[in-house]
């Protein structure tokens, strides 16, 4: 894969201790929470906000609250964009 996410200089689990994170690639949406200590990631389809997607279309994923929790984080991101591409670049 030629392309990735890759969040280095642009979020810090700093940021993730006071506010969510959401991004996207392609027709990927994401969100960055913390929750119960661990860095919640959950993966869904676009166009629509996280708030207005069926819980049955979101792929949930935890991890440790650390730099390497965070690289994780980052490699199950493209992982999911990875395993699913199609899905993700229909119509783009």
């Amino acid at each position: 894969m030629s392309e990735q996410i890759d969040l280095k200089g642009v979020f810090s689990l700093a940021y993730l201790k006071k506010s969510r994170y959401t991004g996207s690639f392609y027709n990927m949406r994401y969100v960055l929470d913390l929750e119960e200590g661990k860095i919640k990631a959950v993966v869904y389809p676009g166009p629509y906000c996280f708030e207005a997607t069926p819980i049955e279309e979101m792929e949930i994923g935890y991890f440790d609250f650390s730099d390497e929790g965070l690289e994780q984080t980052v490699e199950w991101l493209n992982q999911r964009y990875e395993e699913q591409s199609e899905k993700w670049t229909k119509g783009v």
